[in-house]
């Protein structure tokens, strides 16, 4: 009878969690007159508030204030009892998985099991709950009845551990890792939770001379955004994994608590080399979506209509299945059109191309439907569609080919940058064009942010031996740069000596075949000789720019095979090759975590959603041992 008036009382939201019961203080209070009702002493796992209710008109407690609607769980209840120290009987369900094992594993055993079940759950993304799923203990009984499943608190616990483990093997690892390290950063605020996570991945080249990166950290962040913050939290990181003073760049978007934390970054190194090479690199990816954005606001009525129709036709069950059968009429790929996102690169582009390619079934739901011809585009106006889509055609193509993580990008932003602004330029001087003033504005505004990441790409383009001096201009001004920091370099030659092995890469050359092709279509000026060092002795960097460019190379395989050649430019190679060109490595963290912290999984904690991310880019990159 004590337990279940307590359990009543547990539910009075004006009781301190520190106070003590009093039934008989409550009682006489006659908050519930216990004595005229007659009460099941037994406590029900599985009962409600509403079924211990039923059939009393006590709907709140007689005298207070506080009114109480009936819920259908216990769970609250069962908590407050539960710090109150009140022995509750454990939750029941309605279906048991009868386990008739007398044999479970033995602990060695039994822990090698749960390694696997974390690891599944981690690396598909299974919600903890799966583990108590009726079905779920039925099938790994049937398979193997020995194995003690783990409930969904000792999984969270399991996965705790393990990633605890596996960051100082982590830790280890990079001890060995020769060379440096690019970072990649970027904040996100799930929308589901509404916790913001600072993500950090990390790129190296490793002893194969294979590009690699992996999420080093995702930080829950609850403080202020602020670009000192941020840099404290980096710097913290980066501190723990003791990789502080080989951090080479720090690529992020171009927000500008970002540019600041470059800043803060830059000025807290305490080593001098760092201080000389340490730069934070503006996101290219973000710098193009800019220049986009800033060219479409100047777009023509043509554009607006194929949006307006897009979101009809996708609203419409009706019109969508008759846009699907005059696709089969005109036989070609039935498609739904594609709406365009302001935050979403290439958004834009990708509406008008899907819009183009319905363009014949199109028209005849235009003939069809008065709505849809009423906004369907005339003749003209479809050509300044065509027209856009040839003009935004290059930027989407320089958006993906930058946006590799696998392959060394930052050489390449002098030749997708060159060959933009050729194309832009061509496309303002064309008077048939429509689109004039569109490619005037973006080329505009690229060059802004151009001035800024100028300087920062030579380093990268000159050590990548399909470039070298011939991608600029101005070679002497070029040429003094590399030279100051191969001085730098040679300094520290003899410090590391390295051992590789013969590995090839691929690498997207079509892609670059694009931009060079956009190059020559407008360069009039011949690649200058290479003026050679006047020291009467020549030095590696003299010998490398001589060697003629090899434009269908891949970059880490011919540093690979001439690492003895130039041990000095190999190390610098090896630094500057690993820098991104974009921040896209730190988006893609944040599409993996979309999946992990969904509607159903609302309450996951921010640290343990950061162990299962971690956990996840630590076991798909091999970087630790097999759980």
């Amino acid at each position: 009878m004590e337990e279940i008036e307590k359990e009543l009382l547990s539910e009075e939201t004006v009781i301190s969690d520190d106070d003590e019961y009093n039934l008989e203080y409550f009682n006489n209070r006659e908050y519930i007159n216990f004595d005229n009702q007659e009460w099941d002493y037994d406590i029900n796992p599985n009962e409600s508030i509403s079924q211990i209710f039923q059939g009393s008109e006590t709907s709140s407690l007689v005298g207070a204030s506080t009114m109480f609607i009936q819920i259908q769980s216990v769970t609250t209840l069962r908590r407050h009892l539960e710090k109150h120290q009140i022995n509750v009987p454990t939750k029941k369900y309605t279906k048991v998985v009868e386990n008739k094992n007398q044999d479970p594993f033995e602990k060695n055993q039994q822990e090698e099991h749960d390694n696997c079940l974390i690891q599944w759950l981690i690396c598909d993304l299974q919600p903890f709950i799966i583990v108590e799923n009726y079905y779920f203990k039925k099938f790994i009984n049937f398979f193997c009845p020995r194995y003690t499943i783990p409930n969904r608190h000792k999984v969270k616990d399991l996965i705790t551990d393990s990633f605890n483990i596996q960051r100082n093997q982590i830790k280890n690892e990079l001890c060995k890792i020769v060379g440096r390290f690019s970072l990649t950063a970027d904040m996100w605020s799930c929308s589901i939770n509404q916790e913001s996570f600072l993500s950090l991945t990390l790129h190296y080249i490793n002893s194969d001379w294979k590009l690699c990166n992996f999420l080093l950290d995702i930080i829950p962040f609850n403080i202020s955004h602020t670009g000192i913050n941020i840099s404290n939290e980096i710097m913290r990181v980066l501190q723990e994994f003791n990789i502080s003073n080989r951090i080479i760049v720090l690529t992020t978007d171009n927000e500008s608590a970002m540019v600041v934390c470059g800043h803060e970054i830059a000025s807290s190194f305490d080593n001098e080399f760092s201080m000389m090479t340490f730069s934070h690199y503006r996101c290219a990816g973000h710098v193009l979506n800019l220049g986009v954005k800033q060219g479409l606001r100047l777009v023509d009525a043509a554009v607006i209509k194929v949006r307006k129709l897009s979101k009809t036709i996708k609203k419409s069950t009706r019109i969508n299945n008759a846009l699907k059968q005059f696709c089969e009429l005109k036989k070609i790929r039935h498609l739904k059109p594609i709406l365009d996102i302001e935050i979403r690169w290439n958004s834009t582009y990708y509406m008008l191309k899907r819009f183009v390619e319905l363009e014949p079934a199109l028209n005849l739901l235009a003939a069809d439907d008065e709505l849809i011809k009423s906004l369907c585009p005339i003749n003209s106006e479809w050509t300044a569609i065509k027209d856009t889509i040839s003009l935004l055609e290059p930027l989407e193509k320089a958006t993906r080919y930058l946006s590799g993580i696998s392959y060394p990008t930052m050489g390449e932003i002098r030749l997708v940058y060159i060959g933009i602004q050729s194309h832009l330029k061509r496309f303002e001087e064309n008077d048939n064009n429509t689109q004039r003033e569109v490619a005037k504005v973006t080329s505009s505004k690229i060059d802004e942010y151009w001035e800024i990441m100028d300087k920062n790409s030579i380093t990268s383009a000159i050590l990548d031996p399909r470039n070298k001096l011939e991608i600029f201009t101005d070679e002497t001004n070029a040429r003094q740069h590399i030279q100051t920091i191969y001085e730098i370099y040679k300094e520290r030659a003899n410090s590391s000596n390295s051992s590789f092995t013969d590995q090839k890469q691929h690498s997207p050359k079509s892609a670059r075949q694009y931009f060079l092709q956009l190059r020559k279509e407008t360069s009039q000026t011949p690649a200058n000789e290479v003026t050679p060092s006047a020291e009467s002795e020549k030095t590696e960097l003299d010998y490398y720019l001589a060697i003629l460019n090899d434009e269908e190379a891949d970059p880490l395989l011919w540093w690979q095979t001439h690492s003895s050649e130039f041990p000095t430019l190999c190390e610098m190679a090896r630094d500057f090759l690993t820098i991104q060109a974009t921040s896209v490595a730190s988006e893609q963290v944040f599409s993996v975590a979309g999946h992990t912290i969904t509607k159903t999984r609302n309450k996951l904690l921010p640290e343990t959603a950061r162990a299962s991310l971690c956990m996840k880019s630590w076991i798909s990159n091999n970087l630790v041992k097999e759980m």
